[in-house]
């Protein structure tokens, strides 16, 4: 079997564009602006906030976008970001969309600048995590190529320095 190098997840950021935030009211779960969030608002959600969403207690919406979203680490984003959006009583702190390209904060009035640190500091969490990831998975690549070459069985000897180059030079 093949040994392959992996590639390292990249850090979760929003878009801090004025077209990367949309601010707007919360209509309510049929609304189409949220149509993108209703399968995470949806599912494994506890009986209270989705009492608040259904009876548009929330009304104030912000949608962040997130940037450098990676086919590669769509899917590692997606899970992290399940893991780390509700609190301890299971409320979700924020809602992804289908694509984890995006996600959904909603709050009551005048809470949503509160409701975003709650989310951001989620997120900090989650990159400082990624940090980790990412030093295993640099220190595993490092130590395959090392193995690579003291039994020499890389067929692809040229290809194996250049990637351990990239993985001992780029900051990423």
């Amino acid at each position: 079997m093949e040994h392959d190098y992996k590639n390292t997840i990249s850090y979760i950021d929003i878009d801090r564009t004025l077209e990367g935030i949309e601010h707007f009211s919360f209509d309510g779960i049929e609304s189409d602006s949220i149509a993108e969030f209703r399968n995470d608002m949806e599912a494994g959600n506890d009986s209270i906030e989705l009492h608040l969403i259904k009876s548009k207690s929330y009304k104030d919406a912000v949608i962040l976008r997130l940037k450098n979203n990676s086919d590669s680490s769509t899917d590692m984003w997606k899970e992290l970001l399940k893991e780390e959006q509700k609190t301890f009583g299971g409320s979700k702190i924020f809602y992804i969309d289908d694509s984890c390209s995006k996600l959904l904060v909603l709050s009551i009035p005048n809470e949503i600048k509160a409701k975003i640190n709650m989310a951001v500091t989620r997120l900090n969490k989650l990159n400082d995590r990624i940090s980790r990831l990412n030093s295993k998975i640099r220190k595993d690549n490092i130590d395959l190529y090392l193995s690579k070459m003291k039994s020499k069985e890389s067929a692809d000897k040229e290809k194996d320095e250049i990637i351990n180059f990239l993985n001992q030079n780029l900051r990423v």
